[in-house]
C-alpha cells in the first residue's frame, strides 16, 4: 500500500502515460463494475437534471468514472502548480494587489486541490477552510493514508487550515486583517439556491463573509485537458455593487453553475458523505436527512 501510494514512485511514470492509463481504468470500470455504474449515474443525473445538459447523462456518467480515476492519479503525484491563461492570471494578480482581503470561491470540481497552488506563486499564502475530517487521527489504513498525503502536501505548500465548524468569525477577522481566505462554495447550507437548474440548499457564508468583510469575492477553478492541468479565474465580484447577500450569492452560483456545467463529469459526487449525501436528487439537492 504504501509503495502504491507513494508520490516519488509515482513521479517515475511519466504524467502522459498515468492519466492513459487511469482514463483506461475508468473506461473498464463502466463496463465491469455495475455498482460503480449505478452511482456515476446516480451522481451525474442529480448534477444535470433540469439543465441543458440532462439528455447526456449515460454519456457523462461513463466520463464521471474516467475523471475520478485521473483525480486519484493527481492527488497521489506530487502535486504541481497548474497552468493558467493570461487573462486569469492577469484578474488574479490585479485582485490579490488590492490593499484589503480576497475571499476565493471554488467548488469541487476536477483537481482542485491544485489551485491554490497558484496563489502561493504569487507570494500569498492562503488560508484555506477545511472540514473537521482532515483533522482526524492517522493510523495505518487506506484512508489513514490519504490524510497523511494531504498533510504532506499541505506541509509542502506551507498552507494554511481552518476547521469549518465555527469559522465564521475568524474568517471574518483574518479577511479583515488583509488576509486570503479559500472557501468552497458547493457545500450544504440553509440558503435555497437556484443552481444546476433545481432547488439546492447551500452554504450563503462566502456572501455573507465578502458583504461584512468588505473584500472580493475571486471565482477559481480546476481543469483538466488531457494530462494538462489548469487553473481558470474569473471576474472579483464586488459587494458593493450588489443590493443584498442574496444577491451577490445567486450571481455566484451562476458563475461556478456556467464552470460545471461545461465539464460536469469533473464534479465531485454530491451525493457523497459529507455532501448532501442520499439528499442530492434529480429534483434538488437537501441538506443530509432532511429529505
Amino acid at each position: 500500500m504504501r509503495l502504491r501510494t507513494t508520490p516519488w514512485l509515482r513521479r517515475m511514470v511519466p504524467l502522459r502515460i498515468a492519466v492513459a492509463r487511469a482514463e483506461a481504468r475508468g473506461r473498464a470500470l463502466w463496463e465491469r463494475d455495475p455498482e460503480a455504474r449505478q452511482r456515476a449515474l446516480a451522481a451525474i443525473e442529480a448534477i444535470v437534471a433540469g439543465t441543458a445538459r440532462a439528455g447526456e447523462v449515460t454519456a457523462l456518467a461513463r466520463q464521471h468514472l474516467i475523471e475520478t480515476e485521473v483525480y486519484e492519479v493527481m492527488f497521489w503525484r506530487p502535486w504541481i502548480v497548474p497552468a493558467i491563461d493570461a487573462a486569469s492570471e492577469e484578474r488574479l494578480r490585479r485582485t490579490l494587489a488590492l490593499d484589503g482581503g480576497v475571499l476565493i470561491s471554488v467548488c469541487h470540481l476536477g483537481t482542485m486541490f491544485l489551485s491554490m497552488a497558484r496563489v502561493l506563486a504569487l507570494g500569498h499564502t492562503p488560508y484555506s477552510v477545511v472540514a473537521p475530517w482532515l483533522f482526524e487521527s492517522a493510523g495505518s489504513g487506506d484512508w489513514d493514508r490519504r490524510l497523511d498525503r494531504w498533510w504532506t502536501a499541505i506541509r509542502a505548500r506551507d498552507e494554511r487550515l481552518v476547521p469549518s465548524v465555527g469559522s465564521f468569525p475568524v474568517l471574518r477577522a483574518l479577511l479583515e486583517q488583509g488576509e486570503v481566505v479559500q472557501l468552497f462554495f458547493d457545500m450544504p447550507g440553509g440558503g435555497e439556491t437556484r443552481f444546476l437548474g433545481k432547488p439546492v440548499m447551500l452554504a450563503t457564508g462566502s456572501a455573507r463573509l465578502a458583504v461584512q468583510a468588505g473584500v472580493p469575492i475571486v471565482p477559481m477553478r480546476a481543469r483538466r485537458d488531457g494530462h494538462r492541468m489548469h487553473a481558470d479565474v474569473g471576474e472579483p465580484l464586488d459587494p458593493s455593487e450588489f443590493a443584498s447577500v442574496g444577491d451577490l450569492h445567486q450571481a455566484l452560483a451562476a458563475v461556478h453553475e456556467r464552470w460545471i456545467l461545461e465539464v460536469p463529469a469533473s464534479l465531485e459526487d454530491p451525493r457523497r458523505p459529507g455532501a448532501w449525501e442520499l439528499g442530492a436528487t434529480a429534483t434538488g439537492w437537501s441538506r443530509p436527512g432532511s429529505a
